[in-house]
């Protein structure tokens, strides 16, 4: 008898059984399967090829055994969906929305908090990075549940896009001395009646001149003049 044979059918082992129907237990692969992304029962009839009364049963008999669960995705066309999903397994953002999101629902309350906390340190701070606002929100508690930072830039570009804050990038001067040249920065729009937000006038109040302590021996042709000066080089390359 071949050595092979003998050892792969002394290992194997059959399978337990679960207490489930063949189509139950179809069913439950396949939800299993789809871990965080879950499934549609649409989606079951479709790939199982199963009658969708078939699938309404077997799905209310593997939830009251707690094999699955359901859960609310995005609400689409005014109804939330419903996904099927294993216990174990946590929705992903694409089904739940993410940290905005709650029972499929926008949470607006909970993004008005936040866009609120962002620009009280944004007009206390002058001028902020995602990183400082990040950090912020973190240490101020201002939600139960961890903000990604990726997630908060997404907020911080809505609210420019409805004008609540305005992108700028750092100059490296008068606000800016703390952060690095380029790096994009949100302050508040300016007020009514001045200058428009990033126009020409905002970008020569933050000349570096003002501020510098060799502006009394500055001359065109002394040792410290504009025309060599590195900083005023720098200040000189910003995008106007």
């Amino acid at each position: 008898m071949n050595r092979a044979a003998v050892t792969l059918g002394r290992n194997k082992r059959p399978r337990e059984p679960s207490g489930l129907s063949s189509d139950e237990q179809s069913i439950l692969d396949l939800i299993l399967s789809k871990e965080g992304f879950g499934i549609q029962p649409r989606e079951i009839t479709y790939q199982l090829k199963i009658p969708d009364p078939v699938i309404t049963k077997a799905s209310k008999a593997l939830l009251a055994s707690g094999k699955i669960k359901e859960v609310k995705g995005i609400q689409r066309g005014g109804a939330a969906r419903k996904i099927l999903m294993g216990v174990e397994f946590k929705p992903a953002d694409v089904v739940s929305g993410g940290i905005w999101y709650e029972d499929g629902k926008i949470d607006t309350g909970f993004v008005d908090v936040l866009r609120r906390f962002c620009r009280m340190w944004v007009m206390k701070s002058k001028v902020a990075t995602v990183e400082g606002l990040h950090k912020a929100v973190s240490e101020g508690k201002v939600a139960t549940v961890e903000i990604p930072k990726l997630q908060l830039t997404e907020l911080l570009t809505s609210m420019v896009l409805d004008n609540e804050l305005v992108e700028v990038k750092s100059t490296g001067f008068g606000l800016f001395f703390r952060i690095p040249i380029g790096e994009t920065c949100y302050k508040l729009p300016s007020a009514a009646g001045g200058a428009k937000k990033d126009s020409v006038t905002s970008k020569f109040a933050s000349i570096p001149c003002d501020s510098c302590p060799r502006i009394a021996v500055c001359t065109p042709d002394g040792v410290v003049s504009p025309t060599t000066y590195v900083y005023y080089n720098q200040w000189l390359d910003i995008k106007l």
